[in-house]
């Protein structure tokens, strides 16, 4: 599937993100949830059909990669680790005061993660023989990871900012679960990446890849956290789908902008 194919499979589901900024206006609809879990519950499933597109970018994008595709989509992967370290260690550094310390543990833990993963597709990236040397991120990444900060900075207040700030990078995090698994379950079923001298790299890249999903589920898990002790309000569940809505329509975008590219080698 071509990356046009994958951009109409994402216009045909865009009106989730158009209903989703008329519901966050809507305090009525806001306020029937008798708890944060039927929020969450509800939220999971209204976005369902935009992850099963996330999915099909890394299912359609691997089954037709060769090797230079891998290496140009490994080149943006490892800038993402580094971007959204970045994002989190800026938001408990700069903005300290408007984080709920019981989080700070699992966002610590986060912080961990992304630089394992950073070192991780560093590895693999060179076990491939591609390197960073002349990179340049791809501008809709660039945009993408300058949102939570821009989002959440629209209510510098307890707990809005918290709240906020954990409805796009996190939900970030969700589409790149369904993202890594499409390209996990797949990836064995594309016989041009196991042929020597890759056939190292490629098991590596199925070990790792599998890690890092599970890592992206935890990174979730904050935003369901955040969500279970603040989102008992109609007010603070439009912030988060203020914030959520644009990061799931900057994800979409980002990604299948990648998927063009490394398709032409131009990464």
């Amino acid at each position: 599937m071509s990356a046009e194919k994958l951009k109409q499979m994402y216009q045909e589901r865009r009106y989730i993100l158009d209903e989703m900024e008329k519901l966050k206006n809507d305090r009525q609809f806001l306020a029937q949830f008798k708890t944060p879990v039927e929020f969450i519950d509800w939220f999971k499933a209204f976005v369902d059909p935009l992850l099963n597109v996330q999915y099909q970018i890394g299912a359609q994008w691997i089954l037709n990669a060769d090797v230079p595709g891998v290496v140009a989509w490994l080149r943006q992967g490892v800038w993402n680790e580094w971007a959204a370290n970045t994002v989190i260690t800026r938001s408990i550094t700069e903005y300290r005061d408007l984080i709920d310390t019981e989080f700070m543990n699992v966002l610590a833990q986060q912080i961990s993660d992304e630089c394992r993963h950073y070192y991780i597709r560093s590895k693999v990236l060179k076990m491939y023989g591609g390197s960073m040397e002349g990179f340049q991120p791809i501008k809709e990444w660039v945009e993408l990871f300058d949102f939570p900060l821009r989002c959440a900075s629209k209510r510098l207040e307890w707990p809005y900012f918290q709240v906020k700030l954990t409805s796009t990078l996190q939900v970030v995090e969700l589409t790149s679960v369904y993202h890594h698994r499409g390209v996990h379950d797949n990836f064995p079923n594309n016989p041009r990446l196991w042929v020597q001298p890759y056939r190292e790299a490629s098991q590596l890249f199925m070990e790792t890849f599998r890690e890092i999903e599970d890592d992206e589920l935890f990174h979730w898990s904050i935003a369901e956290r955040v969500w279970m002790k603040y989102a008992n309000t109609p007010e603070a569940r439009a912030e988060i789908l203020d914030c959520a809505g644009g990061a799931l329509r900057a994800a979409m975008e980002a990604r299948i902008r990648r998927v063009e590219l490394s398709e032409k080698k131009a990464i």
